[in-house]
């Protein structure tokens, strides 16, 4: 795949009727978990991460595992309000430039390609004012992952996430663009990164930290 495609998802519309982004959320939760990106997220955490940050946090479907499992504090952040009912304390702004809560450690999960660079630029830097440590978990614009999307995850999908599916994964960044833009968050700081891809560039994470 060549350039990066930038345009907006079906779930990003305002305008969705509340009972069918619940719907799309809870389906996209079970396709976090289909993809091992979940499990991917709870290997870098620990057994005892401290609070945990969720940027991008949906509904806060992964807090409430994160809670559960780990009994630790969890905290969301999202453009989107907490829907009623959510046990989950969930923050509204925008994670690039909005004061952030402080937490332990802060967690992305398929947000950074939703954003600019100058916005995953900023997110990472702002993240540094409040976290110690950083996990970036995204996509990978790449031929490979997109034929297995569309094979195997997207005819037994909700169909917004279908669509939105193959959208992310053309709209995502390649590895080389996604370190570019963590070198320069973090130059003239003491973070550590480690930035790993899995095989057949289903997945790219990003550990940042700041000692």
């Amino acid at each position: 795949m060549t350039e990066r495609v930038n345009v907006v998802e079906l779930l990003e519309d305002p305008s969705l009727p509340e009972h069918v982004v619940a719907k799309a959320y809870r389906d996209l939760a079970r396709t976090q978990c289909l993809l091992r990106n979940t499990a991917a997220i709870f290997r870098r955490l620990g057994k005892k991460p401290g609070k945990v940050l969720d940027l991008g946090c949906g509904q806060g479907a992964l807090l409430e595992e994160i809670r559960d499992k780990l009994g630790v504090e969890v905290i969301g952040f999202d453009l989107r309000p907490a829907p009623a009912g959510s046990s989950i304390p969930i923050l509204t702004g925008n994670a690039a430039v909005d004061p952030l809560p402080e937490a332990d450690v802060a967690i992305s999960i398929c947000l950074a390609h939703h954003l600019s660079e100058d916005d995953v630029i900023g997110m990472i830097r702002n993240v540094s004012r409040s976290c110690r440590r950083l996990i970036v978990l995204d996509l990978v614009r790449h031929w490979m992952p997109l034929t297995l999307f569309r094979v195997f995850m997207s005819p037994f999908l909700h169909p917004i996430n279908a669509a939105d599916g193959i959208t992310s994964i053309k709209r995502s960044y390649t590895p080389r663009e996604l370190r570019a833009m963590v070198d320069e968050a973090v130059t003239g700081t003491n973070a550590s990164v480690v930035h790993t891809v899995a095989p057949f560039y289903i997945r790219q994470v990003v550990e940042i930290t700041w000692r």
